[in-house]
Parts: C-alpha cells; sequence; structure tokens
C-alpha cells in the first residue's frame, strides 16, 4: 500500500472510530461576565446566570492531498448570564454564553462553537425567553473589541412577540474564542431604542 493510500485508511478510521461514526462530544463552558463597573451608569443589572443545553451536531472539512468532512454529535451545556435594562418601549436585554470548543474530527486541529450552528434567531431563542423573535434580516455589521480581541457585531433587525404584543426588535450579536471555549454576547432589545453605545461598552467590558 503506497503513503497516499495509507493516509486515507488512518483518516478514514480516525474519523469514523466505528460504524456509527465520530462518538458525541459532551462538554460544558465556564461562566463569562460583564465587570461590575462597566456596568456603572449603564441602567443594565445582573438578572442571573443559568445552565443551558444545546444538542447539535457540528461540522468540518479538511483539504489538501487528503479531502474529507466529519459531522460529530454535540451536547454542550453553556451558562448563560443575562443583564437586564428597563426601557419604556420593553426591557433590554445582554446575554453573555460560553460553549466548549469542539473538534469535529478528533486529533485533527479544527474546532467548532456549537453555538454557530444556530440561525440568528435561534440563538435568541435559546439564550432567552423574554422576547419570541418571529423572523430576523441583516442589518449593519460593526467592528467591536470582546476580550480583548478586535471582532465583527453582526446587527439583525425583525419582529418579535413581549407578553402577547408585537414588537420591532434589534439583535446584535458577537463571539470570539477565548482558550478552549467560545464566548457569545447577544444584545436584544426594542428597536425604537438607541442602544448601540451601552451594546458596546458591555461588550467591551466582558471577563472570562
Amino acid at each position: 500500500m503506497n503513503r497516499r493510500a495509507l493516509a486515507v485508511v488512518l483518516l478514514a478510521v480516525a474519523v469514523a472510530g466505528c460504524s456509527g461514526g465520530p462518538s458525541r462530544a459532551v462538554a460544558s463552558g465556564s461562566p463569562a461576565t460583564v465587570q461590575a463597573g462597566t456596568l456603572d451608569g449603564t441602567g443594565y443589572e445582573h438578572a442571573g446566570t443559568e445552565n443551558r443545553t444545546l444538542n447539535t451536531t457540528v461540522s468540518a472539512t479538511i483539504s489538501g492531498d487528503v479531502e474529507m468532512s466529519a459531522d460529530r454529535p454535540v451536547t454542550a451545556t453553556t451558562p448563560v448570564a443575562t443583564y437586564r435594562r428597563t426601557t419604556d418601549a420593553g426591557p433590554a436585554l445582554i446575554l453573555v454564553a460560553t460553549a466548549p470548543a469542539v473538534r469535529p474530527i478528533e486529533n485533527q486541529p479544527l474546532v467548532r462553537n456549537p453555538l454557530t450552528t444556530l440561525t440568528p434567531g435561534a440563538l435568541v431563542g435559546y439564550l432567552q425567553s423574554t422576547y419570541a423573535v418571529d423572523s430576523l434580516s441583516d442589518g449593519e455589521n460593526t467592528t467591536v473589541e470582546l476580550l480583548g480581541n478586535e471582532t465583527t457585531a453582526e446587527t439583525f433587525e425583525g419582529t418579535g412577540t413581549l407578553s402577547g404584543e408585537s414588537v420591532a426588535v434589534r439583535v446584535t450579536t458577537a463571539s470570539v474564542r477565548d482558550g478552549d471555549e467560545f464566548v457569545t454576547v447577544a444584545a436584544v432589545h426594542p428597536a425604537s431604542i438607541e442602544e448601540r453605545a451601552r451594546v458596546r461598552q458591555l461588550l467591551a467590558g466582558v471577563e472570562h
């Protein structure tokens, strides 16, 4: 058997593991928070932290001499810290979640954030229950600071339901890798209020 054929066999064995495919990854993230001093003057208060569990599948593709793809089932426990500000239009929320970095292919360096398997609307629904978001469309993206790193904050506009009433909402999400975990922050608030400066300030104050 030549080297190329042997490499294909070894990689196939590493990915498959058994006839059922890669084993399920079960892991937890460690809590991230917004620094207390950062909250001063923003009107936001810590409303609690709770663990949420996500069952999903992460994927990866390796290209090169040997090209292959793999899907790996994941059970990820993500601590979610909720910060809340009361406004006349409805509550404004900052949600800080930490998910474990998962390797779709064991013994390979590629890692994935389980939360990125969710659509923006599904992510909002997973992180909080104050707003039931019906639909979201792409808005303006900006560069923000999160855990000392510059990253892209994606903004979405849409419609949600609050206490049975329809309300226009704006959602902002940003995520960075921190060691063996990913920290994801989502801001959810009525679209009628101007919250960009507060969101940027709180993102910069996240610690993990």
